[in-house]
């Protein structure tokens, strides 16, 4: 892990964004409830939507820094898929939680555990493709590399048949102990964190490395903007 975060991870976006984001782990956890007590008080509609003067209104409770708020607020703005000012808030609160500060474990760590708003210590293979798929587009959206649909499905199959023996829960992924240096020391993992160099997205030791044709090219109108 120590190498692997001195080779591509620590340059990408994601990881640069993280030593500017004031926030931390209890304001996370405290906008997650915010914004699920939102999403209660619209009934009708799903049951994690949420509207962006429901989460302004999260926002300034939780009194977050002006300078996060400009963040989070443009990475509302693109999960608002269909331009009608809301939002799945599990999809923007996950993909907060990779931005703020502490190690690439810490934050993953983070993210399982907003997922899991029940709290059980696992998440079942939805869930966990949930995870994986929304911290994708997190990457997308700050221009990082990301993984094909087909590659994330892969994923989540085998970090489920990898804990299956060691674990009773056969359908559920026990994150709380062991889980999270699953994820990251996944040879697919461990190969996305590499393709932010090019010279390092090829083998050059043997190890599995995701092929050119799973990784999803950027497009400027997808990023973050975090420089306009």
């Amino acid at each position: 892990m120590g190498n692997m975060m001195s080779g591509g991870a620590d340059r990408l976006a994601l990881v640069a964004l993280s030593h500017v984001i004031q926030c931390r782990r209890a304001e996370l956890m405290g906008l997650r409830a915010e914004l699920q007590n939102a999403s209660l008080a619209h009934p009708g509609t799903s049951k994690t939507s949420v509207t962006r003067k429901d989460f302004d209104h999260a926002l300034s409770t939780l009194n977050i820094e002006d300078s996060d708020c400009e963040i989070f607020d443009r990475l509302f703005t693109l999960f608002d898929k269909t331009g009608a000012g809301k939002v799945n808030y599990m999809e923007v609160v996950v993909g907060l939680s990779v931005l703020v500060p502490g190690t690439l474990n810490n934050r993953l760590l983070l993210a399982f555990e907003i997922t899991d708003d029940e709290g059980k210590g696992y998440l079942d293979k939805s869930s966990l493709l949930f995870l994986l798929k929304t911290l994708n587009q997190t990457c997308n959206f700050l221009g990082d590399p990301t993984l094909s649909p087909e590659v994330l499905e892969e994923l989540t199959e085998s970090l489920f048949i990898s804990t299956q023996e060691a674990e009773d829960l056969t359908e559920a992924f026990r994150y709380a102990d062991s889980g999270v240096g699953a994820v990251v020391e996944h040879p697919i993992f461990e190969a996305w964190l590499r393709s932010k160099d090019e010279e390092e997205t090829k083998d050059a030791g043997g190890g599995l490395i995701v092929p050119e044709e799973h990784m999803v090219k950027n497009t400027e109108e997808d990023r973050l903007g975090l420089d306009k």
